[in-house]
């Protein structure tokens, strides 16, 4: 073996990890954002937070003065919005901690961990610091269940108007055989579809969950995980980080859609000035008989707008609704909407400012829509969402606006109606916007929606926990003390032993850690326990491994052989025995990796990433180090176990 020539292998590997773990124990620039509000708030409110932060900074954050923060905690940023924290060892745990404690200071979300050179420059600004999970930097678990009764009502209501048309072509006694076995048929088709099987809820609760981590990513979160849990119905999310949770439970949760339905149709089809339908008349006139007496506050619109002002809840919002349909006696085939706007004043907030009267029938919703962005329009200074419709969405648009000049069409946001255009004729191509005078927040999230899809199940609230960043922080003192205590009884143990040989295994074994944890930062791999155990675990294995060869080394020199042929026939007899081992070991991390989830799939990706550098370190670095001592060093004697044995002249 040319082991001259080889060294350069195992230095190049242990210069690219040390170059991927440096950015792990670099010096970093931490941006603390401070809140936009923070500086309109009162000179007392002001000074009262900046000196609590300022004795959290020195007593908790910083009580070994290693970080350095500009300004002074006591001290607002001058022409920027952010602290700037330099140190080693900025972890996630650190920062989540400092953002729950002061978030009347510090705006979570806009935090930025600057790149270090090697993620700038090498890797385009991606971040190589290995990520902590949520044992290790606290933050939020969530079980959310899903509603499969309110999921069947809408899907039944969604079929409504085919099943009406399909029942009365059975029922009628023009249609023929032929018509009657087709329209019977497809109605057996339909009321499958409302058979909720268990691997009906699977597929749905799959779509969910698609739906959910496709958000969460958006979000720009830490590694969120999102699990299905069938026997209960339900998702698992864990989110590591997360302090704003209402928030972004409220995006987990979210279940609105966009749906195009009609409005009622005309009570006078000839009439060019009034467009309103039996229902929407008599609901306009008892308003207006209302505001004719001067009685604003009894109109139930102005009560609808205190609803949603005091926050009742979208429950409270539907019963009023509901409540209205009966006292109006509006019949099934028609549902009552609220239209929202800003009314004159585009600054004003979004509230309901008229009732509208729609089609229950859905003919055209989110899944025929795609690729919506939201723009904003300089002459009415509010926002609009554009987007394109799908093959099948164009052909369903051009089909509802070919036969129904002269209605309007609502396009309904939730249970929010934000637009009624008129058609004015068919629209064909497969573009389209929403006006609503839109927000920007409101935009984008109504552009999300669009994107990505509605939930296709509601989702309630199961079970919520929250797991504080000062227990994570702990967690990693532990992790890291108890890795780096096996480390050291590994490495006293082997010098004790095997002396020479030992501190080779040695040298392997520190080789082997760096490559190993190099690999989960390249991997973006997100550490938790378990995953300290798996390394902690490789450590153990990787010796393991070095013992076999070094017994195998010990029985050819007492055989007689000369070291260089022993050191060579040792590794070679080892070789199959240790590839078998670990081969059998690889084979249960993997389909751990596969079929389990959470903790155990943590547990099982740094199991297997440790065996293969085991396998490195020990059959190549090991051979490598060896050979170099006995053909090119001349050692002759190698103390394996607690007798020295020596080279035989044969």
């Amino acid at each position: 073996m040319k082991s001259v020539q080889w060294i350069i292998v195992p230095v190049l590997v242990v210069a690219v990890s040390i170059t991927l773990l440096y950015p792990n124990f670099a010096e970093r620039e931490l941006e603390l954002s401070v809140r936009p509000e923070f500086k309109s708030l009162p000179e007392e409110k002001q000074k009262t937070v900046l000196k609590t932060f300022e004795e959290r900074w020195k007593k908790d954050y910083n009580p070994n003065q290693n970080w350095k923060i500009e300004p002074s905690p006591a001290a607002l940023p001058e022409g920027s919005n952010f602290y700037l924290v330099k140190g080693r060892f900025v972890t996630s745990a650190k920062i989540n901690q400092i953002s729950q404690e002061n978030q009347d200071l510090i705006l979570e979300p806009k935090n930025r961990l600057r790149p270090t050179r090697v993620e700038e420059y090498i890797f385009g600004g991606r971040p190589l610091a290995i990520r902590l999970g949520l044992d290790l930097q606290g933050g939020m678990r969530v079980v959310l269940k899903g509603d499969f009764e309110d999921y069947a009502s809408k899907l039944k209501e969604s079929y409504a108007k085919e099943i009406e048309k399909l029942n009365h072509t059975i029922s009628d006694p023009s249609s023929s055989d032929k018509e009657k076995k087709e329209a019977d048929d497809r109605l057996k088709e339909i009321n499958s579809y409302f058979e909720l099987t268990a691997s009906r809820k699977l597929i749905e609760l799959e779509k969910a969950k698609l739906i959910i981590d496709n958000r969460l990513t958006n979000q720009n979160l830490t590694e969120p995980q999102v699990r299905i849990q069938k026997e209960q119905d339900s998702i698992e999310v864990s989110l590591p980080g997360v302090s704003n949770s209402a928030q972004i439970l409220d995006i987990i949760r979210n279940t609105e859609t966009v749906e195009y339905r009609l409005k009622e149709p005309p009570k006078n089809p000839n009439s060019q000035s009034d467009t309103r339908g039996v229902y929407q008349t008599i609901i306009d006139t008892e308003e207006s008989r209302l505001l004719a007496e001067e009685k604003r506050d009894e109109t139930d619109i102005i009560k609808f707008q205190n609803i949603v002002k005091q926050k009742l809840g979208k429950s409270e919002q539907d019963n009023f609704l509901a409540a209205l349909e009966k006292k109006y006696n509006i019949p099934e085939k028609f549902k009552l909407y609220a239209s929202w706007g800003r009314g004159a004043n585009p600054k004003a907030p979004l509230l309901p400012r008229e009732f509208i009267v729609l089609e229950r029938a859905i003919s055209l919703d989110g899944k025929d829509m795609r690729d919506a962005h939201p723009s904003y329009d300089n002459n009415r200074l509010t926002y609009f969402v554009s987007f394109t419709l799908t093959s099948s969405g164009a052909e369903k648009f051009f089909e509802i606006t070919s036969k129904n000049v002269g209605r309007q069409l609502a396009i309904v946001w939730g249970d929010k109606v934000i637009s009624a255009p008129v058609i004015r004729g068919p629209i064909a191509g497969g573009n389209a916007q929403i006006d609503g005078d839109f927000g920007r927040e409101e935009a984008v999230d109504l552009s999300n929606v669009i994107s990505e899809g509605a939930l296709p199940i509601p989702l309630s609230v199961l079970e919520m926990r929250f797991i504080g960043p000062t227990l994570g922080i702990e967690s990693i003192e532990v992790g890291m003390k108890s890795v780096l205590l096996g480390f050291l009884l590994v490495i006293v143990f082997m010098m004790i032993v095997y002396r020479l040989s030992g501190l080779v295994a040695n040298i392997a074994l520190l080789v082997n850690i760096i490559v190993l944890t190099a690999l989960l930062s390249l991997m973006g791999f997100t550490l938790t326990l378990p995953g300290f155990a798996g390394i902690i675990l490789t450590v153990g294995m990787a010796v393991d491994a070095n013992v076999i060869i070094y017994e195998r080394i010990k029985e050819e020199i007492r055989d007689g052989k000369h070291v260089t042929a022993a050191v060579a026939q040792g590794f070679e007899n080892a070789f199959w025995t240790i590839i078998d081992s670990n081969v059998t070991t690889l084979i249960s991390g993997i389909l751990m990796i596969k079929l389990g989830n959470g903790p155990i799939k943590g547990f099982a990706i740094t199991l297997c990433w440790g065996i293969v550098t085991s396998l490195f370190t020990s059959l190549f670095l090991s051979r490598l180090i060896m050979d170099l001592l006995v053909n090119k060093l001349g050692v002759s004697k190698l103390q394996i176990g607690f007798k020295k044995l020596e080279s035989q002249n044969v």
